[in-house]
């Protein structure tokens, strides 16, 4: 096809393209609001540790890089979720905790580890991130406080959990763009596909190339 044919198709067809474009658009935007809803809401809020040692120490350096992997596991551990859960009141086992609502994100080369909570309620969020912090400082000077030495690894508050922010459903600033380029996509492919259904002739040009007549004259249109 030469560049003319597409653009003759585009002419042609563009109501195809704009239409899948408002629909996927408008689609985006009611998913939002149908989430809202519905209560399908989750709000994610983070709070960051620092992982000292109180010695300037190569070797102590590389420990504390792998230690940082066994505190996490030690904080995330089901019966300290359980226990948390308890304590906050919230309803929830340590399995539907695991399941994409807490995370400790760990940092090696900042030597931080960010506690991650997602969650339906915007107000328990930042309290159950927080909770799974204090909880994490205290197991770590307890196993810390059994060792012998005089090298110690603290795990310090270096900022509490943040204000919370949505995190699902997207916001319609997101789902609307995207559902727009979606459908922009979907149109072009879909305005081809009928291209190549419609067998018709429309203009001489296409009765010289399919069928290799020349046309000796056309009927013209009449506006009323």
């Amino acid at each position: 096809m030469l560049l003319s044919d597409y653009v003759n198709i585009l002419r042609r067809r563009w109501w195809v393209i704009l239409l899948t474009a408002f629909v996927a658009a408008a689609s985006g935007y009611a998913f939002g609001k149908i989430q809202f809803a519905l209560g399908n809401t989750l709000y994610r809020s983070e709070a960051t540790y620092q992982v000292v040692a109180n010695q300037l120490d190569q070797g102590l350096y590389l420990v504390l890089q792998t230690k940082m992997n066994s505190y996490r596991n030690l904080a995330l551990a089901p019966k300290e979720l359980d226990k948390i859960s308890q304590q906050l009141q919230l309803d929830r086992d340590a399995d539907w905790l695991l399941n994409k609502h807490v995370a400790i994100q760990v940092l090696p080369d900042e030597q931080k580890m960010v506690i991650q909570t997602t969650y339906p309620d915007a107000a328990t969020a930042p309290r159950l991130a927080d909770a799974i912090g204090a909880n994490m400082v205290g197991l770590v000077a307890a196993q810390i406080a059994s060792l012998e030495g005089s090298s110690r690894i603290n795990v310090i508050e270096i900022q509490s959990a943040r204000a919370p922010y949505l995190y699902w459903p997207p916001r319609a600033v997101v789902t609307v763009p995207a559902g727009l380029l979606l459908g922009l996509v979907l149109g072009l492919i879909f305005a081809f596909i009928l291209e190549a259904l419609d067998n018709t002739l429309k203009t001489a040009n296409d009765i010289e190339r399919y069928v290799g007549l020349t046309t000796l004259g056309a009927i013209p249109t009449v506006d009323r």
